[in-house]
């Protein structure tokens, strides 16, 4: 929810000032935000294909590793951030498609809606790239902290075979 308001404070504060965004620039932040949603869409989907068996087993009984899918468990945290980086990266690629949508039919309508169109264009782009820097965030941190848990095991089994 804090990163949710945190993406809405740099539009509005745009909007209050009226800076605006070059139109020229506007596809090309359009088309980074799809690539960058696409590259998270394949990292995270590895993800959910390796943690969601071990859910599946874990629930079934059949510990594998030691995975903790308790309701507080640290790869239960660990799941459903992904889940949420995904569907923030869902959301950017479909407000992107349609700022695209709408700003292509925009020079149709009266200097008036074409303002108001321009604004509400700015303000879910600013949105949609506040979204995509969280979900990029989440992803270096979520990786982070599995190669943290792996460096952990890892010492914890060379301490066994030492003893």
């Amino acid at each position: 929810m804090k990163a949710l308001i945190a993406c809405l404070i740099a539009p509005l504060l745009m909007l209050f000032f009226r800076v605006e965004i070059e139109s020229s620039s506007v596809s090309n932040i359009l088309s980074l935000l799809v690539a960058i949603a696409g590259a998270i869409f394949t990292i995270m989907s590895i993800w959910v294909a390796f943690l969601y068996p071990n859910v599946l087993k874990t629930l079934k009984g059949e510990n594998l590793i030691n995975v903790d899918f308790s309701a507080g468990g640290e790869d239960t945290t660990r799941l459903k951030e992904i889940i949420s980086v995904i569907v923030q990266s869902a959301s950017t690629m479909a407000v992107a498609i349609m700022l695209l949508i709408l700003a292509s039919f925009v020079s149709n309508f009266g200097f008036n809606a074409q303002t108001w169109i321009a604004g509400i264009c700015q303000f879910g782009l600013l949105f949609v790239s506040g979204l995509q820097i969280c979900a990029l965030i989440s992803t270096i941190r979520i990786n982070l902290s599995f190669m943290d848990v792996l460096e952990k095991q890892r010492g914890k089994r060379a301490k066994d075979w030492d003893t």
